[in-house]
């Protein structure tokens, strides 16, 4: 079975994690943008979506222990303690945080967009996935828990019970229960058990429009369509690697600083000639609308792909120079511009820190135009921290002149409500303006900026 290719997630949900108090709420769209002041919690929502993004992403066939890591970069989250929101007083200790995500669907399907709660509690030190709970409706749900190694609770409308098998999470322990109902069987399982899965998922398929023309459904497939699948996870730290003079090959391994992009151009400079000239010319149209450069070129030291190598630019109308010898915004652009421009890459999900660093106005803007871009010819979609007026202005404005659809764009503005963080879900109208802005956020952005725009000002 193939996977989808597309997101299928509408919203994300954070609940007593560092500075969110309580369930928060956030709408994702197309281009999601991440506003706010400092220690807002930003960086904290996109280490959570990621690891959530790649427990999604996680087998959907072969059974796996459950392994959710809060410590990939550039999302260093640290312990369980330093993850879950401290509360002191007489409540005592808060022992456990959720993290969730809004599932739609494919339409075949004819179910309704539902939630998908995962509850993480302390094993070591480090947070554990203990249970998550499907609401697939009012009165029609699915809930896992972990018991032991051995024995996990499965608990649906009609009862509750302990089956023989290890915990694992969805998609792979949802497809093993659709296999245990289209088999009718399975070692140690009672039927009540089997009989309770296959229950919920023909009432399941009872909602949707398939039941009418398919008499005899194929659970397994079935399963798998109702769990959301995330495109490619691509994390960009918001300080990329500092540009070198000359680079000795390493291994090209990815990494959200950037530090792999120099060996990548060298490659496909070397062995995929088609490849770098489309990326050469993507980048030169992106440089020179932006003012960062006007030519870019791989200096070889060398005829082997193992001999040193320099990246050299050319700076409006004077030849070709070092990296090291141009504005900073060039090197820290050029991890960002190197992934949006790959042609060989799937479409992906972008969670990107900051993306406007060293560069000036002129470049930020453009830039915001290029993540439009890619987002309506590529797919991709955008998750974007940014403390840039002028990435958010030329969305707006993209959807002023048309360029954009205004219901691809939601703004998250990460408000601080006395020791905690609310997240407002703002967002634009027709013709690009800021709809419901609260009045920390119109101070903190909006207030001067929409004076120089023209912008209606409330």
């Amino acid at each position: 079975m193939a996977r989808r290719q597309t997101e299928s997630i509408t919203e994300f949900m954070v609940e007593d994690v560092r500075c969110f108090e309580g369930e928060q709420r956030a709408l994702l769209r197309p281009i999601t943008l991440l506003v706010g002041e400092n220690s807002t919690g930003k960086t904290s929502f996109l280490g959570c979506f990621r690891a959530v993004g790649e427990l999604l992403r996680g087998p959907r066939y072969l059974f796996d222990s459950p392994r959710i890591d809060f410590n990939q970069e550039p999302f260093l989250m640290g312990s369980f303690r330093e993850i879950v929101r401290s509360r002191r007083g007489r409540d005592g200790r808060i022992n456990e945080f959720r993290l969730g995500v809004v599932a739609n669907p494919p339409r075949r399907l004819g179910i309704a967009p539902y939630p998908i709660h995962f509850s993480f509690c302390e094993r070591g030190s480090e947070p554990s996935i203990v249970s998550y709970r499907m609401q697939f409706t009012e009165h029609l749900h699915l809930e896992v828990k972990h018991e032991s190694d051995s024995c996990t609770q499965v608990s649906t409308p009609s009862c509750t019970v302990a089956l023989d098998t290890p915990f694992d999470l969805p998609p792979a322990f949802l497809f093993r229960l659709s296999h245990y109902a289209r088999e009718k069987r399975r070692p140690g399982l009672g039927l009540e058990g089997v009989e309770a899965v296959s229950e919920l998922l023909s009432e399941l398929r009872r909602l949707g429009r398939a039941a009418a023309t398919d008499a005899s459904p194929d659970y397994l497939e079935f399963a798998d369509a109702l769990v959301p699948s995330v495109p490619d996870l691509t994390s960009i730290a918001p300080l990329r690697s500092k540009p070198k003079r000359t680079y000795d090959p390493v291994r090209e391994s990815a990494s959200p600083d950037g530090e792999h992009v120099p060996m990548l151009m060298m490659r496909l400079d070397r062995t995929e000639k088609g490849q770098w000239d489309s990326l050469h010319d993507h980048l030169v149209d992106f440089a020179e609308q932006s003012g960062l450069f006007s030519d870019i070129k791989v200096k070889r030291h060398g005829k082997q792909m193992s001999d040193p190598f320099q990246i050299q630019v050319k700076v409006r109308s004077g030849s070709h120079a070092n990296i090291m010898d141009v504005g900073y915004g060039v090197s820290q652009s050029l991890p960002i511009l190197v992934h949006l421009m790959d042609d060989s890459k799937r479409p992906q999900t972008f969670l990107l820190q900051q993306p406007e660093v060293h560069l000036h106005p002129r470049g930020q803007a453009e830039l915001a135009s290029l993540f439009i871009q890619s987002c309506k010819e590529r797919r991709n979609r955008f998750l974007i921290e940014t403390h840039s007026d002028h990435v958010v202005d030329r969305v707006r404005i993209s959807v002023r002149r048309g360029d954009l659809k205004h219901e691809d764009v939601s703004v998250l503005y990460f408000e601080p409500d006395r020791n905690s963080v609310r997240i407002r879900n703002l967002s634009l109208d027709k013709q690009g303006n800021l709809l419901d802005a609260p009045t920390g956020y119109r101070d903190f952005f909006l207030r001067e900026t929409d004076r120089l725009l023209g912008f209606r000002d409330d």
